[in-house]
């Protein structure tokens, strides 16, 4: 069993329990700080998953990402995608949603946007998008070596992910996100992941530059194939839900 990812569970579960809500900001950064220290093998993962697909005739090729779910309830979901070669996981928004990327093999370009909403305006969820009016962000590279990408409700909540490598080459991340997609949503029904492009024709923005992403349907290019969780890390997710459960029964009577 793997102790680091044990803790980061553990101060998931604390961070994204509403209950302490009055220490979420210093309970983000503490999940945040334990996320930047994960490697892929606290997730027991062996390297033989990230290495170049070979043509042997037998073993079809792989997809352009693969998806691996490690944890989900109604407050946070964990999971790890594979990037390949030239592909990218298309623009796509986190409606609401608080979110760390932790790089755990090879190199990821991360370009975000952040909506163009007042400092004071409420967040609202809008079930049908069309065309949203954002502010592009700093670009960044994430690797193994540096730390984890954070989005917030009103932060870099939109974003591409795309391999930074060579032109054959493999990258893949750790994320949590809360509240998951498909939670749902009083009066809106569940929280779904759309896809958008930038409306503008040209192939690069400066930072700080007002954009408007056009909501579009889910690339075709764009699909995963799935592996297998390690059992020792199902266990885990298993263990510190009991624990979050037994705590608030506690806390409740």
């Amino acid at each position: 069993m793997t102790s680091h990812f044990m803790s980061v569970l553990r101060q998931a579960f604390k961070t994204f329990d509403r209950a302490n809500l009055a220490s979420f900001n210093s309970n983000l950064q503490q999940l945040k700080q334990l996320t930047d220290q994960l490697t892929y093998r606290d997730l027991h993962i062996k390297e033989e998953l990230f290495r170049d697909y070979v043509d042997d005739g037998v073993v079809p090729p792989p997809a352009p990402c693969t998806y691996m779910h490690i944890f989900e309830d109604e407050r946070f979901s964990m999971s790890l995608f594979i990037v390949r070669g030239s592909n990218a996981i298309p623009l796509h928004d986190h409606p609401m949603m608080y979110g760390l990327l932790r790089c755990i093999w090879g190199k990821l370009h991360v370009q975000s946007y952040s909506q163009l909403l007042p400092a004071d305006e409420p967040l609202t969820y809008d079930t049908n998008p069309t065309l949203v009016k954002v502010i592009a962000e700093e670009p960044c590279l994430v690797t193994a070596e540096t730390s984890s990408a954070l989005l917030t409700p009103r932060k870099r909540n939109y974003h591409q992910i795309t391999q930074a490598g060579n032109a054959s080459g493999i990258a893949a991340f750790f994320d949590i996100l809360s509240p998951p997609y498909d939670a749902n949503m009083p009066l809106f029904g569940p929280r779904r992941c759309r896809f958008y492009r930038p409306k503008s024709k040209s192939q690069s923005v400066s930072v700080g530059e007002q954009v408007e992403l056009q909501c579009i349907p889910s690339p075709a290019s764009y699909y995963c194939d799935l592996a297998d969780t390690p059992d020792s890390v199902l266990q885990c997710g298993f263990i510190c839900a009991a624990e979050a459960f037994a705590a608030n029964v506690t806390d409740a009577q």
